[in-house]
């Protein structure tokens, strides 16, 4: 379920692949840059989505809930795409949402704006949001270590899909979500 390549099927919505422009990445902020905002809130809607659904049937299934960590596996590596994918962003929100994390995933999602708003680099924030989630489960909602663990390593994931991320605002070659006037 996770493979479900749902940036770059709202992509071809419109004819691109979006994995020929912008960033390259197939995730919903390229679809939004390189498509369009409308094309991008879908590619969102499709990537969180399948988050909810993985966590909803690990509940259902009463599976360990680290299992559903792999629908971000299967986002960042899917086999629809040869293997290349996503960051898996929204789909490790789609969890939080799923799995009903409520006050962890408001102060993510706080957490996720104020670093986007001070740096003005969503890949900033996404790091920063995800890396700070298992402690904001621990605080805010739950001391279920396996629930912790799984969004720590999932934090410790997207910063390693950032990497070339953090190479370009290391070159200052990244874009900025609000551009600056000179």
């Amino acid at each position: 379920m996770g493979a479900i390549p749902f940036s770059y099927l709202a992509g071809r919505l419109k004819g691109i692949d979006v994995r020929q422009h912008g960033s390259g990445n197939v995730g919903a902020t390229n679809v939004t840059r390189v498509v369009g905002v409308g094309y991008g809130v879908l590619a969102l809607l499709g990537d969180v989505g399948k988050g909810v659904a993985a966590a909803w049937l690990v509940s259902a299934w009463q599976v360990p809930s680290w299992v559903a960590g792999l629908a971000v596996i299967g986002h960042n590596w899917s086999l629809f795409l040869r293997f290349t994918g996503g960051k898996g962003v929204a789909t490790t929100v789609g969890l939080m949402l799923g799995f009903a994390l409520w006050p962890a995933l408001l102060a993510t999602v706080a957490i996720w704006i104020a670093t986007v708003l001070v740096t003005q680099y969503v890949a900033v924030g996404s790091m920063v949001a995800l890396l700070l989630a298992p402690g904001t489960l621990y605080l805010l909602q739950t001391k279920n270590l396996e629930m912790i663990g799984l969004f720590f390593a999932l934090g410790l994931l997207t910063v390693w899909q950032h990497r070339s991320n953090i190479r370009r605002i290391a070159q200052g070659t990244e874009g900025r979500i609000f551009k600056r006037r000179s």
